[in-house]
C-alpha cells in the first residue's frame, strides 16, 4: 500500500450497556462458517443473473498531481447473503483503487458479531450482522476507516451493539460513529497522512419511526443527527476541528437522503451547506442505494450519495456503484474523479472501456440536479 499513514482514533472504548431489542416476523440466516463468522437475516431474495464476469479489465488509477492529497470514498458495505464472497476474495480492482488513494472510507452498514447467539434482531424488514473478518478484509483492500453511523449498526439491540463496540475496541481498522456514549458516538478520527492532517466526522440521518438510537441513559448507540440537537452537535465538531486544526482535511461522512431515490433531498443540501460553511473540506453521504449527484460549494467538495459498495440487492437500479477519489491540494478547492462500476452478485465489479465512460458521463450529467 503506497501510504505513510500515522493515525490516532479519538475513540473511547468504555462499554456502559444494558440489554433490549424486540422480534422481527422475518427468518434468519444462520452463520455461514464457524468464527470469524457473518450472519445475516432479511427476506428471501434473489439476485438478478449475473452480467459481468468478477475478474476485469485493470482500471486506471487516478494520479497525484504535486503534493495534493488522494482520498478515496466508496459507499454501503457489509457481508450479506452473497456480499460475504468478498471476505475472502477480496474486492478486486475496487481495492487496487483503494490501495492507491492516500487515505480511504466506506460506511460499514451493519451491526457487528461473530455469531447471532443471544441476539434479538430489531422489528424491521432487513437486519443485518457481519462478523469481524469482514472489517479485516476492507483494510487488507486499502480501507483506512469505516463509518458505522447508520441504521444498522443497531440492528440487532443493545446487546447487538455491545458485540459491535467489542469489536471496535480490537479491530486494527478504526470504526467511528458508535458508542457507549454521545460523546464517543461523535468522537472523530483524526490522523497524519503524507503530512497533512486528516479529521474524520460521521452521523445518521436515518431513523425508523419506532426506534431511538441515541445513546443515553448508561445505553449505547449511534451519532444520530436527525433532530436540531443531534445535527448541531456534528456541525459544532467540525467547526471545532476546523479551529483547532486550520489546515487539516475535514471530512464528514454522512447517512442520508431516501432510499432508491437519485434525486437529493432539500434536508440533504441544507445540511451539507451548513457543514461547508462550518468548515468540512470534504462531504461524501450513503444510505439512498443510488448514486447522487456531487457539487462544490464554496470550497467543499460535495458527493451526496455513492450508492451501494459491496453490498447484495436484488434491485437492479441499485447495482450501479463506484469509488470517488478527491484531489485534495494544499490551496483551493479539491476535485474529483469517479470510477464508474457495477454491483455482480453483491460485490463491486469495476467497468471499463466504452461502458466506464457511459457511465462516468452519466454520473458527470447529476450536478445539474432533477
Amino acid at each position: 500500500m503506497p501510504r505513510r499513514l500515522m493515525a490516532c482514533l479519538l475513540t473511547t472504548t468504555s462499554l456502559a450497556l444494558a440489554a433490549c431489542g424486540g422480534p422481527e416476523p422475518a427468518a434468519s440466516t444462520a452463520p455461514a462458517a464457524p468464527a470469524p463468522a457473518t450472519t445475516a437475516a432479511a427476506p428471501a431474495t434473489s439476485d438478478a443473473p449475473a452480467t459481468k464476469p468478477l475478474t476485469a479489465t485493470p482500471v486506471a488509477i487516478p494520479q497525484r498531481q504535486g503534493d495534493e492529497l488522494l482520498l478515496a470514498f466508496a459507499g454501503d458495505a457489509n457481508a450479506f447473503k452473497a456480499a460475504a464472497d468478498s471476505t475472502e476474495q477480496g474486492l478486486g480492482e475496487a481495492g487496487r483503487l483503494l490501495k492507491a488513494a492516500d487515505w480511504s472510507m466506506v460506511n460499514l452498514e451493519t451491526a457487528l458479531a461473530d455469531d447471532q447467539e443471544g441476539l434479538t434482531k430489531q422489528p424491521k424488514l432487513y437486519t443485518f450482522l457481519t462478523g469481524r473478518a469482514f472489517p479485516q478484509m476492507l483494510q487488507r483492500e486499502g480501507v483506512d476507516l469505516v463509518s458505522l453511523a447508520n441504521n444498522h449498526a443497531m440492528d440487532f439491540g443493545v446487546e447487538g451493539m455491545k458485540r459491535t463496540l467489542k469489536i471496535r475496541q480490537d479491530s486494527e481498522l478504526p470504526m467511528i460513529g458508535v458508542g457507549a456514549s454521545q460523546d464517543d458516538a461523535f468522537r472523530p478520527w483524526t490522523g497524519e497522512v503524507h503530512g497533512r492532517q486528516v479529521v474524520a466526522l460521521v452521523g445518521n440521518d436515518i431513523l425508523e419511526s419506532n426506534m431511538d438510537w441515541r445513546p443515553r441513559d448508561g445505553r449505547p448507540g449511534v451519532a444520530m443527527v436527525k433532530t436540531e440537537e443531534g445535527f448541531q452537535t456534528l456541525v459544532d465538531g467540525v467547526a471545532a476541528q476546523r479551529r483547532e486544526h486550520p489546515e487539516a482535511v475535514v471530512v464528514v461522512f454522512m447517512h442520508w437522503g431516501v432510499d432508491y431515490q437519485v434525486c437529493t433531498t432539500g434536508r440533504q443540501e441544507k445540511m451539507a451547506k451548513k457543514l461547508a460553511d462550518a468548515g468540512a473540506s470534504i462531504v461524501v453521504g450513503t444510505h439512498a442505494h443510488r448514486v447522487q449527484r456531487a457539487e462544490t460549494i464554496g470550497s467543499t467538495y460535495v458527493a451526496y450519495g455513492l450508492g451501494n459498495f459491496n453490498f447484495y440487492s436484488d434491485r437492479a437500479s441499485t447495482r450501479e456503484t463506484g469509488v470517488l477519489t478527491v484531489h485534495v491540494p494544499r490551496s483551493g478547492a479539491p476535485t474529483a474523479e469517479w470510477a464508474p462500476g457495477r454491483i455482480v452478485d453483491g460485490r463491486p465489479v469495476m467497468l471499463t472501456g466504452a461502458e466506464a465512460e457511459a457511465a462516468r458521463e452519466r454520473w458527470a450529467g447529476l450536478r445539474g440536479g432533477c
